[in-house]
């Protein structure tokens, strides 16, 4: 699969209502009947084309945005393009798949949609009314869509939420909270110019180097530390972390790891050198009214499982067979056989 996370990031887009997508052009020439013939049969049922065809988009459009966001701005013109598109054919299967396969599991795990989220489902957003009928969807379509991304929200809180069914005892998450999870602030003394450029100039390096041990001597003897940090600290970052920052293993500089990691709590530390500067760090306990926000993080990290692992097995189990249409939609032609919702 292209990416981990794929089936939260597009339900979490949806549910949001939010301006994910970027309009993709969706060329005309639908030939009649094209989207009601059958693509492929899940558990029995028949999938049409045109069901396809709209989750192919839907999916080709999270693919891009989410692309863009690591600085790939034209990725079907892209180096990487022609492994994305074989890729894609793949994600749109399966995305079609599961939209057949969520019902089926929501029903057999005891759970159901209240009134209020039926209605939602009946409820298009009107930012993302316009981009969903550009990829085929139609109105029931789009209820069906809505639908399974809030079972699959549903779903990823019952197996993996606080108390899930999959989720391990109390004791053992907070077990790991507190072995792999840190909270610091630092006063960042930068040595990178005003272009985010390493500064090379030896003596301008060395008075970096001496302030940041005068700011340390002075967070040692007891100046107040966030106040040095609104008037030395060159981590923009927090201003809007004034708890300081809570990580796990990997998510910071290695540096700025190790050098909290070595602190007791509320121990500061001799400045840290690393290839964004000089860190001075006060290590504070954890918060545990964060701890929610991880717990997802930290059952995938106990078990190995998150809700997008769950689906893939649920789709590997599944009897999914491809009819020879299948193989005739391609990048190029996926929109003659979109349903006509114009």
């Amino acid at each position: 699969m292209i990416m981990r996370n794929f089936f939260r990031r597009s339900a979490a887009a949806f549910l949001a209502g939010s301006m994910l997508f970027a309009m993709t052009a969706c060329s005309g020439g639908k030939e009649d009947g094209l989207a009601d013939q059958t693509v492929m049969t899940v558990n029995g049922q028949e999938v049409p084309a045109g069901e396809y065809a709209a989750n192919y988009l839907y999916s080709k459009a999270t693919i891009e945005t989410v692309m863009s966001q690591y600085g790939v701005s034209d990725l079907w013109n892209s180096d990487f393009a022609e492994s994305y598109k074989e890729q894609l054919s793949d994600v749109a299967r399966s995305q079609t798949a599961s939209l057949y396969l969520i019902p089926k599991q929501f029903e057999a795990a005891g759970l159901s949609l209240t009134k209020e989220e039926e209605d939602s489902a009946k409820e298009t957003n009107p930012i993302m009314a316009p981009q969903l009928t550009s990829w085929g969807f139609t109105d029931a379509l789009t209820e069906r869509l809505a639908r399974y991304f809030l079972m699959l929200e549903k779903l990823d809180a019952h197996y993996f939420g606080e108390g899930g069914v999959m989720s391990p005892g109390e004791d053992e998450i907070e077990d790991y909270f507190q072995q792999n999870y840190y909270r610091a602030k630092h006063i960042l003394v930068s040595t990178r110019d005003e272009n985010n450029q390493p500064i090379t100039d030896e003596e301008q390096l060395a008075a970096i180097e001496r302030k940041a041990q005068e700011l340390y001597q002075r967070a040692a003897g007891g100046e107040d530390f966030d106040a040095l940090i609104a008037e030395y600290g060159e981590d923009p970052g927090m201003s809007s972390n004034p708890d300081g920052y809570q990580f796990t293993n990997g998510t910071m500089v290695a540096e700025f790891q190790d050098g909290t990691a070595a602190l007791g709590f509320n121990e500061i530390s001799a400045p840290v050198q690393s290839d964004y500067g000089w860190h001075i760090i006060l290590r504070l306990p954890l918060l545990e009214s964060k701890r929610s926000e991880v717990h997802s993080d930290i059952v995938t990290a106990l078990t190995g499982m998150d809700m997008d692992r769950l689906l893939e097995q649920w789709i590997g189990e599944a009897t999914i067979e491809n009819a020879p249409l299948l193989a005739d939609i391609t990048f190029e032609n996926v929109d003659s056989y979109k349903y006509d919702v114009s």
